[in-house]
């Protein structure tokens, strides 16, 4: 307790040197304890600091996924030829000046979209088919169009073609799937995967499945796909990169123990192909693959059986399939324009269920708010309590200062 004495003595009117000692010492100790009360109070102001904007972690929202999105829908089609109907989805838009093509990213800026299916689907170089679309559920769009690329070869696994089509004969903006990034696909046993096919040849729909296990660039998996489905893509998502991709190309099934399971090209069995790296891995098949239309066995409830589809589907027809009526009322993303593209809805953020290491950071945060609050009424306090220290006004001062003005606004 410091008293203070605005008397400590005198002679002759002068003051002693014990005063005015003790004078100087007040004002240094006043300086001091100002300067140690606002330098603390700028350290845990800055070091509580906390931003509000900054994404809230969801990394555990996105390691779920409710069921496949629409885009994996309307970017699979339907196939038909004169010997054959599957499958195929768009994988990449293209981007075609002069005799220049360039793959791009935005269908704002393409020209052309590719769409990959199986050699035995859609034949060789120039071979002519009818590519039907849906989009959201309703046929929007079948033109003819032509088998652009092929590779194949007979009792391996390489058996993958490529159809370009240009978005002004198509009538509109079909989404892309497009592969997983090469060596990323990270495909394990018992994961949920999504094929997309036309059964049957009928309209596109999904299976959910698991895969049984991964060898030499093929996925076996569960359930088998059947006639109609040579070509679909298997669709999977990806947590890390928070977005759908195709991880295989369906083509084969096999008996296993008196079971069908399907057969499916990876991702990177299919570019190693399309690259023309056939001698880099071990291509065979397995003892006892065979294409999808050649299944004899009993398809599920509702589906016709496997050797009706054999024939329904690779009778030698002399001229190629009619092109089915649209509906043109029916208007999907063409003319292109920026409304017609269709955004990705936000993603909602799953409630998280409570863990130790939550709670330990919840309890982190509320200790940060607590410190940001008690550094802002130690600055306060200091902004009060220190010119009591350094001059000779008393703790209310405050209120004087008040009184002070209203009493000079009065007077004006």
């Amino acid at each position: 307790m410091v008293i203070r004495s605005h008397h400590l003595g005198s002679f002759g009117g002068q003051p002693s040197l014990r005063a005015m000692a003790a004078r100087h010492i007040l004002v240094r100790v006043g300086m001091i304890r100002f300067l140690a009360i606002a330098v603390i109070s700028a350290l845990l102001v800055s070091g509580c600091k906390v931003n509000d904007d900054e994404p809230a972690d969801t990394t555990e929202a996105v390691l779920e996924f409710d069921g496949l999105c629409q885009d994996c829908f309307d970017a699979s089609v339907r196939i038909r030829s004169r010997n054959s109907i599957g499958s195929a989805s768009a994988v990449r838009y293209l981007k075609t000046v002069d005799s220049t093509v360039s793959t791009v990213d935005s269908p704002l800026d393409a020209t052309h979209v590719e769409f990959e299916t199986n050699r035995h689907v859609a034949g060789d170089q120039g071979d002519r088919h009818v590519i039907d679309v849906w989009y959201e559920g309703d046929l929007v769009s079948s033109v003819h169009c032509q088998t652009d690329d092929s590779w194949f070869e007979s009792g391996i696994s390489k058996d993958i073609a490529t159809i370009v089509v240009s978005l002004e004969s198509l009538g509109g903006a079909i989404p892309v799937v497009p592969a997983a990034p090469y060596g990323k696909a990270d495909l394990k046993t018992g994961e949920k995967i999504f094929t997309v096919g036309c059964s049957d040849g009928r309209v596109p729909r999904a299976r959910c499945g698991s895969i049984l296990k991964v060898s030499n660039g093929l996925i076996f998996y569960l359930p088998k796909s059947i006639s109609g489905d040579s070509g679909s893509a298997v669709f999977k998502y990806s947590s890390q990169r928070d977005a759908w991709e195709v991880v295989g190309r369906t083509a084969w099934a096999m008996q296993v123990d008196g079971k069908w399971i399907g057969l499916a090209m990876t991702s990177d069995r299919v570019a190693d192909i399309r690259a023309g790296r056939v001698s880099a891995g071990n291509f065979g098949l397995p003892e006892g693959a065979v294409l999808l239309s050649a299944i004899n066995s009993r398809l599920p409830d509702g589906a016709i059986t496997c050797d009706q589809v054999k024939i329904a589907n690779l009778q030698q027809e002399p001229e190629l399939p009619k092109r089915l009526e649209i509906n043109r009322q029916k208007r999907w993303r063409f003319p292109i324009r920026g409304e017609d593209i269709r955004q990705k809805p936000d993603r909602q953020i799953r409630a998280r269920d409570w863990t130790i290491l939550g709670g330990v950071v919840d309890f982190f945060k509320s200790l940060i708010r607590f410190a940001l609050w008690v550094a802002i009424l130690l600055a306060i306090l200091s902004a009060w309590v220190a010119p009591t220290i350094l001059t000779p006004l008393k703790y209310d001062w405050p209120i004087q200062f008040v009184k002070l003005i209203i009493a000079k606004l009065r007077n004006l």
